[in-house]
Protein backbone atom coordinates (compact mmCIF):
# COMPACT_ATOMS: atom_id res chain seq x y z
CA UNK A 1 0.00 0.00 0.00
CA UNK A 2 0.92 3.12 -0.01
CA UNK A 3 1.81 5.61 -3.27
CA UNK A 4 4.46 5.12 -5.54
CA UNK A 5 6.86 7.87 -6.84
CA UNK A 6 9.68 7.55 -9.56
CA UNK A 7 12.53 9.82 -10.05
CA UNK A 8 13.69 9.89 -13.50
CA UNK A 9 16.72 12.06 -13.20
CA UNK A 10 19.52 10.99 -11.01
CA UNK A 11 21.15 13.68 -8.37
CA UNK A 12 24.72 13.56 -9.35
CA UNK A 13 27.27 15.28 -6.47
CA UNK A 14 30.96 15.24 -5.68
CA UNK A 15 32.70 15.20 -2.91
CA UNK A 16 35.22 17.89 -1.95
CA UNK A 17 36.66 17.63 1.80
CA UNK A 18 33.92 17.81 4.02
CA UNK A 19 31.36 19.17 1.54
CA UNK A 20 29.27 17.49 -0.74
CA UNK A 21 28.24 19.59 -3.75
CA UNK A 22 25.53 18.69 -6.51
CA UNK A 23 26.15 18.41 -10.04
CA UNK A 24 22.58 20.30 -11.29
CA UNK A 25 22.38 23.17 -14.05
CA UNK A 26 22.30 25.24 -10.98
CA UNK A 27 25.70 25.15 -10.62
CA UNK A 28 26.10 26.47 -14.20
CA UNK A 29 26.63 30.33 -13.88
CA UNK A 30 23.09 32.29 -15.28
CA UNK A 31 23.83 35.13 -16.63
CA UNK A 32 21.51 37.77 -15.28
CA UNK A 33 23.04 36.59 -11.79
CA UNK A 34 24.60 39.46 -9.78
CA UNK A 35 28.62 39.65 -9.92
CA UNK A 36 27.63 39.71 -5.91
CA UNK A 37 26.18 36.39 -6.48
CA UNK A 38 28.48 34.89 -8.41
CA UNK A 39 30.97 36.01 -6.21
CA UNK A 40 29.54 34.51 -3.44
CA UNK A 41 28.67 30.95 -5.18
CA UNK A 42 32.77 30.80 -5.58
CA UNK A 43 33.55 31.99 -1.97
CA UNK A 44 31.31 28.75 -1.12
CA UNK A 45 32.85 26.22 -3.48
CA UNK A 46 36.22 27.27 -2.43
CA UNK A 47 38.74 27.10 0.38
CA UNK A 48 41.67 27.75 2.16
CA UNK A 49 42.80 25.41 5.49
CA UNK A 50 46.17 24.61 7.38
CA UNK A 51 46.11 20.87 7.66
CA UNK A 52 47.72 18.19 10.10
CA UNK A 53 47.13 14.66 9.72
CA UNK A 54 48.62 10.95 9.62
CA UNK A 55 49.98 9.51 6.26
CA UNK A 56 50.46 6.05 5.49
CA UNK A 57 50.71 3.37 8.30
CA UNK A 58 52.47 3.34 11.63
CA UNK A 59 55.58 1.16 10.88
CA UNK A 60 59.09 -0.02 11.82
CA UNK A 61 60.80 2.39 9.33
CA UNK A 62 58.67 5.60 10.25
CA UNK A 63 57.22 5.48 13.41
CA UNK A 64 54.25 8.04 12.72
CA UNK A 65 54.43 10.11 9.54
CA UNK A 66 52.40 13.26 10.17
CA UNK A 67 51.93 15.51 7.33
CA UNK A 68 51.64 19.42 8.07
CA UNK A 69 50.86 22.58 6.01
CA UNK A 70 48.38 24.60 3.88
CA UNK A 71 45.88 23.39 1.60
CA UNK A 72 44.09 25.20 -0.72
CA UNK A 73 41.38 24.59 -3.61
CA UNK A 74 39.50 27.51 -5.27
CA UNK A 75 36.52 26.62 -7.89
CA UNK A 76 36.14 28.67 -11.40
CA UNK A 77 33.35 29.07 -13.98
CA UNK A 78 36.21 26.57 -16.00
CA UNK A 79 37.18 23.93 -13.37
CA UNK A 80 39.08 23.81 -10.54
CA UNK A 81 42.30 24.55 -8.81
CA UNK A 82 43.98 22.49 -5.85
CA UNK A 83 47.13 22.89 -3.90
CA UNK A 84 48.13 20.99 -0.88
CA UNK A 85 51.83 21.37 0.11
CA UNK A 86 52.82 19.19 3.12
CA UNK A 87 55.73 18.49 5.11
CA UNK A 88 56.17 15.14 6.67
CA UNK A 89 57.68 14.61 10.37
CA UNK A 90 58.35 11.00 11.36
CA UNK A 91 57.59 10.43 14.96
CA UNK A 92 60.80 7.31 14.92
CA UNK A 93 63.95 8.32 17.79
CA UNK A 94 61.48 10.80 19.24
CA UNK A 95 60.74 13.34 16.73
CA UNK A 96 64.78 13.83 16.04
CA UNK A 97 65.13 16.37 12.92
CA UNK A 98 67.37 14.45 10.76
CA UNK A 99 67.25 13.84 6.79
CA UNK A 100 65.75 10.05 7.69
CA UNK A 101 62.75 11.84 9.95
CA UNK A 102 61.77 14.84 7.59
CA UNK A 103 59.92 15.05 3.87
CA UNK A 104 57.26 16.33 1.77
CA UNK A 105 54.73 16.12 -0.50
CA UNK A 106 53.34 18.87 -2.81
CA UNK A 107 50.53 18.28 -5.35
CA UNK A 108 49.05 20.76 -7.56
CA UNK A 109 46.24 19.94 -10.08
CA UNK A 110 44.45 22.04 -12.28
CA UNK A 111 40.92 20.53 -13.40
CA UNK A 112 39.02 21.24 -16.38
CA UNK A 113 35.24 20.55 -17.25
CA UNK A 114 32.31 20.09 -15.00
CA UNK A 115 32.77 17.53 -12.65
CA UNK A 116 36.54 17.34 -13.47
CA UNK A 117 36.28 15.40 -16.69
CA UNK A 118 39.91 16.40 -17.10
CA UNK A 119 42.91 17.17 -14.71
CA UNK A 120 46.37 17.94 -15.23
CA UNK A 121 48.32 17.78 -12.45
CA UNK A 122 52.58 17.85 -10.66
CA UNK A 123 53.76 16.11 -7.19
CA UNK A 124 56.94 16.68 -5.81
CA UNK A 125 57.57 14.19 -3.13
CA UNK A 126 60.44 12.87 -0.26
CA UNK A 127 58.15 9.81 0.91
CA UNK A 128 58.43 6.34 2.06
CA UNK A 129 56.38 3.99 0.46
CA UNK A 130 55.27 0.17 1.46
CA UNK A 131 56.14 -2.87 -0.67
CA UNK A 132 53.34 -4.40 -2.21
CA UNK A 133 50.66 -2.22 -0.31
CA UNK A 134 47.65 -4.08 -2.09
CA UNK A 135 47.14 -6.78 0.35
CA UNK A 136 46.07 -5.32 3.67
CA UNK A 137 45.05 -2.03 4.65
CA UNK A 138 46.97 0.94 6.32
CA UNK A 139 44.89 0.83 8.97
CA UNK A 140 45.93 -2.85 9.65
CA UNK A 141 48.80 -2.09 9.32
CA UNK A 142 49.53 -0.08 11.71
CA UNK A 143 47.47 -1.40 14.41
CA UNK A 144 49.43 -4.03 14.06
CA UNK A 145 52.41 -2.52 14.23
CA UNK A 146 51.53 -0.26 17.16
CA UNK A 147 49.87 -2.83 19.27
CA UNK A 148 51.27 -6.26 18.72
CA UNK A 149 55.10 -5.48 17.51
CA UNK A 150 54.55 -6.65 14.15
CA UNK A 151 54.90 -4.88 10.90
CA UNK A 152 53.20 -6.88 7.62
CA UNK A 153 54.99 -4.67 5.02
CA UNK A 154 58.18 -3.79 3.41
CA UNK A 155 59.39 -0.01 2.14
CA UNK A 156 61.37 1.71 0.25
CA UNK A 157 62.15 5.66 0.19
CA UNK A 158 61.11 7.76 -2.81
CA UNK A 159 62.37 11.14 -3.53
CA UNK A 160 61.44 13.04 -7.10
CA UNK A 161 58.70 14.25 -8.81
CA UNK A 162 55.84 13.51 -11.30
CA UNK A 163 53.58 14.65 -13.57
CA UNK A 164 50.48 13.34 -14.81
CA UNK A 165 46.99 13.62 -16.67
CA UNK A 166 43.43 12.01 -15.63
CA UNK A 167 40.80 11.65 -17.84
CA UNK A 168 37.34 10.63 -15.92
CA UNK A 169 33.91 9.18 -17.63
CA UNK A 170 31.38 10.11 -15.98
CA UNK A 171 31.51 8.77 -11.99
CA UNK A 172 32.57 5.06 -13.13
CA UNK A 173 36.06 5.37 -15.27
CA UNK A 174 39.18 6.80 -14.94
CA UNK A 175 42.50 6.86 -16.94
CA UNK A 176 45.71 8.36 -15.62
CA UNK A 177 48.96 8.48 -17.55
CA UNK A 178 52.13 9.61 -15.21
CA UNK A 179 56.10 10.28 -16.05
CA UNK A 180 58.29 10.27 -13.01
CA UNK A 181 62.06 10.69 -12.19
CA UNK A 182 62.50 9.82 -8.72
CA UNK A 183 65.51 8.31 -6.52
CA UNK A 184 64.72 4.85 -4.67
CA UNK A 185 66.47 4.09 -1.51
CA UNK A 186 66.72 1.32 0.91
CA UNK A 187 65.89 1.83 4.31
CA UNK A 188 66.27 0.18 7.77
CA UNK A 189 64.07 -0.73 10.26
CA UNK A 190 64.28 1.61 13.32
CA UNK A 191 62.43 1.21 16.82
CA UNK A 192 59.40 2.98 16.76
CA UNK A 193 57.21 2.54 19.99
CA UNK A 194 54.93 0.17 20.64
CA UNK A 195 52.50 -1.00 23.18
CA UNK A 196 52.92 -4.33 23.89
CA UNK A 197 56.69 -6.44 22.99
CA UNK A 198 58.19 -3.32 23.11
CA UNK A 199 61.89 -5.37 24.13
CA UNK A 200 61.37 -7.34 20.86
CA UNK A 201 63.12 -7.12 17.62
CA UNK A 202 61.26 -6.26 14.44
CA UNK A 203 61.87 -8.22 11.22
CA UNK A 204 64.49 -6.72 8.94
CA UNK A 205 63.57 -4.10 6.55
CA UNK A 206 64.38 -5.98 3.04
CA UNK A 207 67.42 -4.29 1.33
CA UNK A 208 66.17 -2.90 -1.79
CA UNK A 209 67.84 -1.92 -5.53
CA UNK A 210 68.84 1.65 -5.24
CA UNK A 211 69.22 4.11 -8.24
CA UNK A 212 68.05 6.66 -9.79
CA UNK A 213 64.69 6.12 -12.12
CA UNK A 214 62.47 7.64 -14.67
CA UNK A 215 58.99 5.78 -14.67
CA UNK A 216 56.29 6.23 -17.57
CA UNK A 217 53.14 4.67 -16.20
CA UNK A 218 49.39 4.31 -16.99
CA UNK A 219 46.42 3.01 -14.76
CA UNK A 220 42.95 2.33 -15.19
CA UNK A 221 40.05 2.04 -12.66
CA UNK A 222 36.65 1.14 -13.00
CA UNK A 223 34.22 1.19 -9.89
CA UNK A 224 30.17 0.30 -10.07
CA UNK A 225 30.23 -0.44 -6.36
CA UNK A 226 26.99 0.01 -4.29
CA UNK A 227 29.34 0.95 -1.81
CA UNK A 228 33.16 1.85 -0.96
CA UNK A 229 32.90 0.63 2.25
CA UNK A 230 30.13 -2.33 1.93
CA UNK A 231 29.29 -2.81 -1.05
CA UNK A 232 26.50 -5.53 -2.18
CA UNK A 233 27.05 -5.41 -5.69
CA UNK A 234 29.14 -3.94 -8.73
CA UNK A 235 32.69 -4.11 -10.10
CA UNK A 236 36.04 -2.64 -8.46
CA UNK A 237 38.98 -2.96 -11.01
CA UNK A 238 42.25 -1.37 -10.86
CA UNK A 239 44.95 -2.37 -13.38
CA UNK A 240 48.20 -0.40 -14.10
CA UNK A 241 51.51 -0.79 -16.01
CA UNK A 242 54.54 0.47 -15.58
CA UNK A 243 57.65 1.52 -17.48
CA UNK A 244 61.11 1.49 -15.41
CA UNK A 245 64.85 2.56 -16.96
CA UNK A 246 67.79 3.41 -14.85
CA UNK A 247 71.36 3.94 -15.91
CA UNK A 248 72.84 2.62 -12.83
CA UNK A 249 71.73 0.39 -10.10
CA UNK A 250 73.06 -1.29 -6.96
CA UNK A 251 71.52 -3.99 -6.64
CA UNK A 252 70.40 -5.57 -3.78
CA UNK A 253 71.89 -9.03 -2.28
CA UNK A 254 69.46 -11.86 -3.74
CA UNK A 255 70.11 -15.26 -3.73
CA UNK A 256 71.87 -16.78 -7.16
CA UNK A 257 68.40 -18.41 -8.55
CA UNK A 258 66.23 -15.50 -8.29
CA UNK A 259 69.02 -13.07 -10.80
CA UNK A 260 72.95 -12.87 -10.65
CA UNK A 261 75.24 -10.59 -8.63
CA UNK A 262 76.96 -7.88 -9.46
CA UNK A 263 79.21 -5.75 -7.81
CA UNK A 264 79.05 -2.23 -9.60
CA UNK A 265 75.59 -1.06 -10.68
CA UNK A 266 73.96 -2.04 -13.74
CA UNK A 267 71.23 -0.84 -16.15
CA UNK A 268 68.06 -1.89 -15.47
CA UNK A 269 64.76 -1.30 -17.65
CA UNK A 270 61.95 -3.78 -17.42
CA UNK A 271 57.94 -3.92 -17.76
CA UNK A 272 55.13 -4.37 -14.89
CA UNK A 273 51.59 -4.59 -15.12
CA UNK A 274 49.46 -5.08 -11.83
CA UNK A 275 45.74 -6.38 -11.85
CA UNK A 276 43.14 -6.25 -8.76
CA UNK A 277 39.66 -6.77 -10.24
CA UNK A 278 36.60 -7.72 -7.89
CA UNK A 279 33.08 -8.43 -7.82
CA UNK A 280 30.23 -8.25 -5.84
CA UNK A 281 27.30 -9.99 -6.35
CA UNK A 282 24.04 -10.13 -4.22
CA UNK A 283 22.35 -13.65 -4.93
CA UNK A 284 19.78 -13.33 -2.39
CA UNK A 285 18.17 -11.04 0.26
CA UNK A 286 20.73 -12.66 2.76
CA UNK A 287 23.80 -14.04 0.77
CA UNK A 288 26.40 -12.37 -1.28
CA UNK A 289 29.24 -13.89 -3.45
CA UNK A 290 32.28 -12.23 -4.17
CA UNK A 291 34.87 -12.77 -6.36
CA UNK A 292 38.67 -11.21 -6.98
CA UNK A 293 41.22 -12.13 -8.94
CA UNK A 294 44.67 -10.36 -8.06
CA UNK A 295 47.19 -10.70 -10.85
CA UNK A 296 50.95 -9.05 -11.64
CA UNK A 297 54.79 -9.20 -12.34
CA UNK A 298 57.17 -9.21 -14.93
CA UNK A 299 56.49 -8.36 -19.00
CA UNK A 300 59.33 -7.49 -20.55
CA UNK A 301 63.05 -6.22 -20.28
CA UNK A 302 65.33 -7.12 -17.12
CA UNK A 303 64.33 -8.76 -13.75
CA UNK A 304 62.23 -6.58 -11.42
CA UNK A 305 64.02 -5.02 -8.80
CA UNK A 306 63.29 -6.29 -5.47
CA UNK A 307 60.82 -3.44 -4.74
CA UNK A 308 58.49 -4.43 -7.27
CA UNK A 309 58.59 -8.32 -6.70
CA UNK A 310 55.58 -9.94 -5.08
CA UNK A 311 55.39 -12.42 -2.12
CA UNK A 312 51.90 -14.47 -1.20
CA UNK A 313 50.73 -15.70 2.49
CA UNK A 314 49.11 -14.23 4.99
CA UNK A 315 45.76 -12.32 6.18
CA UNK A 316 45.52 -10.20 3.24
CA UNK A 317 46.47 -12.86 0.20
CA UNK A 318 46.64 -16.62 1.71
CA UNK A 319 45.40 -16.74 5.16
CA UNK A 320 46.20 -20.21 5.92
CA UNK A 321 49.96 -19.58 5.43
CA UNK A 322 51.49 -17.58 7.97
CA UNK A 323 52.92 -14.20 6.67
CA UNK A 324 56.68 -14.34 5.50
CA UNK A 325 57.10 -17.90 6.99
CA UNK A 326 60.21 -19.99 6.78
CA UNK A 327 62.68 -19.97 3.31
CA UNK A 328 62.23 -23.12 1.56
CA UNK A 329 61.72 -23.73 -2.18
CA UNK A 330 58.75 -22.68 -1.90
CA UNK A 331 55.92 -20.82 -4.28
CA UNK A 332 55.21 -18.15 -1.94
CA UNK A 333 58.39 -16.45 -1.47
CA UNK A 334 60.26 -18.00 -4.37
CA UNK A 335 63.65 -17.85 -2.12
CA UNK A 336 65.62 -21.21 -1.39
CA UNK A 337 68.02 -19.46 0.98
CA UNK A 338 67.21 -17.38 4.22
CA UNK A 339 67.24 -13.70 3.40
CA UNK A 340 67.44 -10.91 5.67
CA UNK A 341 63.59 -9.26 5.97
CA UNK A 342 62.50 -12.52 4.01
CA UNK A 343 61.62 -10.12 0.81
CA UNK A 344 59.24 -11.12 -1.69
CA UNK A 345 60.91 -12.36 -4.82
CA UNK A 346 58.73 -13.50 -6.94
CA UNK A 347 58.63 -12.03 -10.45
CA UNK A 348 54.82 -12.98 -11.10
CA UNK A 349 52.63 -13.96 -9.10
CA UNK A 350 48.59 -14.42 -9.16
CA UNK A 351 45.99 -15.50 -6.73
CA UNK A 352 41.91 -15.87 -6.35
CA UNK A 353 39.82 -15.73 -3.87
CA UNK A 354 36.41 -16.46 -3.12
CA UNK A 355 33.81 -15.69 -0.62
CA UNK A 356 30.22 -16.37 0.30
CA UNK A 357 28.22 -13.97 3.16
CA UNK A 358 25.44 -14.62 4.74
CA UNK A 359 23.44 -12.28 6.82
CA UNK A 360 23.84 -13.49 11.15
CA UNK A 361 21.56 -11.24 13.35
CA UNK A 362 21.66 -10.74 17.98
CA UNK A 363 18.59 -9.80 19.40
CA UNK A 364 18.70 -9.89 23.09
CA UNK A 365 16.12 -7.74 24.94
CA UNK A 366 16.87 -5.83 28.33
CA UNK A 367 14.18 -4.21 30.15
CA UNK A 368 13.36 -3.95 34.14
CA UNK A 369 10.21 -4.42 36.29
CA UNK A 370 8.37 -5.10 39.02
CA UNK A 371 6.32 -8.21 39.30
CA UNK A 372 3.46 -7.41 42.11
CA UNK A 373 1.78 -11.28 42.09
CA UNK A 374 5.46 -13.05 42.85
CA UNK A 375 7.28 -9.85 44.66
CA UNK A 376 10.37 -9.99 42.54
CA UNK A 377 11.89 -8.33 39.85
CA UNK A 378 12.55 -9.34 36.52
CA UNK A 379 14.80 -8.11 33.43
CA UNK A 380 15.81 -8.94 29.79
CA UNK A 381 19.13 -7.23 28.25
CA UNK A 382 17.80 -5.46 25.18
CA UNK A 383 20.42 -6.05 22.15
CA UNK A 384 20.23 -5.99 18.28
CA UNK A 385 23.65 -5.94 15.86
CA UNK A 386 23.52 -7.15 12.56
CA UNK A 387 26.47 -8.89 11.02
CA UNK A 388 27.25 -11.76 8.59
CA UNK A 389 29.19 -15.23 8.44
CA UNK A 390 31.17 -15.45 6.32
CA UNK A 391 33.03 -18.89 4.42
CA UNK A 392 35.76 -18.28 1.69
CA UNK A 393 38.22 -20.32 -0.32
CA UNK A 394 41.96 -18.74 -1.73
CA UNK A 395 44.07 -20.12 -4.18
CA UNK A 396 47.49 -18.58 -5.53
CA UNK A 397 51.49 -19.15 -6.10
CA UNK A 398 54.11 -16.51 -7.35
CA UNK A 399 57.24 -17.96 -9.62
CA UNK A 400 59.89 -16.43 -11.23
CA UNK A 401 60.68 -16.09 -15.34
CA UNK A 402 63.24 -17.41 -16.69
CA UNK A 403 63.79 -21.68 -18.53
CA UNK A 404 62.14 -23.64 -16.76
CA UNK A 405 63.65 -24.95 -13.36
CA UNK A 406 61.63 -27.29 -10.94
CA UNK A 407 58.59 -25.96 -9.72
CA UNK A 408 59.77 -22.35 -9.09
CA UNK A 409 60.72 -20.65 -12.71
CA UNK A 410 58.70 -20.87 -15.73
CA UNK A 411 58.82 -19.48 -19.50
CA UNK A 412 57.46 -16.08 -20.44
CA UNK A 413 54.51 -17.52 -21.89
CA UNK A 414 54.29 -20.57 -19.19
CA UNK A 415 51.48 -20.27 -16.70
CA UNK A 416 52.31 -23.28 -13.64
CA UNK A 417 49.62 -25.77 -13.55
CA UNK A 418 47.03 -25.78 -10.93
CA UNK A 419 48.43 -28.51 -9.09
CA UNK A 420 50.91 -26.64 -8.02
CA UNK A 421 49.12 -23.86 -6.53
CA UNK A 422 48.85 -23.12 -2.77
CA UNK A 423 44.59 -23.01 -1.49
CA UNK A 424 43.44 -22.84 2.06
CA UNK A 425 39.55 -22.40 3.44
CA UNK A 426 38.39 -20.86 5.98
CA UNK A 427 35.18 -19.34 7.93
CA UNK A 428 34.47 -15.99 10.26
CA UNK A 429 31.89 -13.64 11.32
CA UNK A 430 31.83 -10.47 9.85
CA UNK A 431 30.60 -6.85 11.38
CA UNK A 432 31.38 -4.60 9.43
CA UNK A 433 33.42 -2.96 11.25
CA UNK A 434 36.10 -5.49 12.32
CA UNK A 435 35.63 -9.74 11.43
CA UNK A 436 37.03 -12.45 13.08
CA UNK A 437 38.23 -15.46 10.70
CA UNK A 438 39.68 -18.98 11.10
CA UNK A 439 41.67 -20.30 7.83
CA UNK A 440 43.44 -23.87 7.25
CA UNK A 441 45.61 -24.81 4.23
CA UNK A 442 44.18 -27.08 2.07
CA UNK A 443 47.73 -27.94 -0.42
CA UNK A 444 49.68 -28.64 2.91
CA UNK A 445 47.96 -30.42 5.82
CA UNK A 446 50.13 -30.49 8.38
CA UNK A 447 50.02 -26.64 8.55
CA UNK A 448 48.38 -25.62 11.42
CA UNK A 449 44.83 -23.21 11.14
CA UNK A 450 45.38 -19.65 11.68
CA UNK A 451 43.21 -16.80 13.32
CA UNK A 452 43.32 -13.60 12.54
CA UNK A 453 41.13 -10.11 12.39
CA UNK A 454 40.52 -7.85 9.69
CA UNK A 455 39.19 -4.40 9.72
CA UNK A 456 36.41 -4.05 6.88
CA UNK A 457 35.73 -6.86 4.99
CA UNK A 458 38.67 -9.33 3.66
CA UNK A 459 38.20 -7.57 0.11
Amino acid sequence: GGPIRHYREPLRFREEDERIIAETDQTVFDEDESWVTRWRRRRRDSDSKLSLMTGGSYNRVEGLAVHGGPSVRRTTSWGDVRVNAYGILRTVDHWEWTSRNVGHDVTAQVGLGRPGTIAIGARAFDIVSPVEAWQLRDAEVGLASFFLHRDYRDYWARHGGSAYLVLRGGETFSFTPAYSEERWSALPERDPFTLFRGGQQWRPNPVTDEGRFRLTSARVAYDTRTDVDDPSSGWHVVADVEHGRSAAVRLAPAPVEVRAPASEPVDVEYTRVFLDARRYNRVSPDGQLNLRLVAGGWVDGDELPIQRRFALGGAGSLPGYDFRRPPSKDVLLCAGVDVAGRPGLCERMVVAQIEYRGTLAFRFSSEGGFDEEEDKRWWRLNYSRKGEWVVFFDAGRGWLVGPRSGDLQYGRGTLPGLSTFRTDVGAGLDFELIGFFVAKSVSDAKIPANFFIRLRHRF
